[in-house]
């Protein structure tokens, strides 16, 4: 009689599947977009190789001859009509000179002096310590001011004060010279404008890096360009609040 066997220990490994594990609708989109990937990849390395062979000329069929008929010959001859009108009425706009409408205001007759082709102009450059170049202003000068008038050459800026002037020290005034003409309260003064100014015996040029209210005993000499404008930004860098320059800043007057 065979002996009695205790209670078994179930040592089989668990049932695992792969559900409780994975996500199959994941694994099957995967294994479509892998496969979709291939088949692309496939039609585009045929599409190259026949590119490779054709040297480019797909789908030409160099067999096909334009039908010719009398209509074709007259729709050619009509647009070469209307090429020869369009080309005449656009002469004739060329050689037009220019007119005004005697209802229109007069600000918009007369365009501003900065608009208009001035024969003297003047540019400044700026360094940093001598030896490396930041940028180059050019200044339109009014009408009014000739390029000689303004005695200004090379040096050290004096002071750039921080999002609202550039100052620039010249030599000393003359005494015999009248300081009060052409001098007096400039108010709205426009960013970028060129400013003369005398204080203590010695003329200061300025350039807005703002538009200013008021500045009291200064002469309007002209505006820097609007191509020029850019450049105020890169000089307001290097200002202070109380006009201590961060880097030696040199210029060096030119002609533009």
């Amino acid at each position: 009689m065979a002996p009695q066997v205790g209670p078994r220990i179930d040592n089989r490994p668990p049932l695992m599947f792969v559900e409780n594990v994975l996500k199959t609708s994941k694994m099957v989109r995967d294994v479509e977009c892998q496969w979709r990937i291939i088949r692309e990849n496939k039609e585009l390395v045929k599409r190259i190789n026949q590119i490779c062979r054709t040297k480019g000329f797909l789908n030409v069929n160099y067999n096909f001859r334009v039908h010719q008929s009398l209509n074709s010959a007259a729709r050619g001859l009509r647009a070469r009509a209307i090429e020869r009108q369009n080309q005449a009425l656009l002469n004739r706009l060329l050689r037009r000179k220019a007119t005004v409408d005697s209802n229109l205001p007069h600000r918009r007759k007369t365009p501003p002096w900065w608009q208009l082709e001035l024969p003297h102009r003047m540019a400044i450059e700026f360094w940093e310590r001598t030896d490396r170049r930041l940028c180059q202003l050019a200044i339109e000068l009014c009408p009014a001011v000739s390029p000689d008038e303004i005695m200004l050459g090379a040096g050290k800026l004096f002071r750039i004060y921080g999002d609202t002037l550039v100052v620039i020290r010249a030599g000393s005034v003359h005494s015999e010279e009248d300081l009060t003409d052409g001098y007096g309260t400039l108010r709205h003064v426009q960013r970028g404008s060129f400013v003369k100014q005398v204080l203590d015996g010695r003329e200061h040029f300025l350039i807005t890096l703002r538009t200013i209210g008021r500045i009291v005993d200064g002469k309007l000499l002209g505006r820097i360009v609007s191509s020029s404008m850019e450049k105020l930004d890169l000089i307001n860098s290097y200002g202070s609040k109380f006009g201590r320059c961060k880097e030696p800043i040199y210029f060096d007057r030119i002609r533009a």
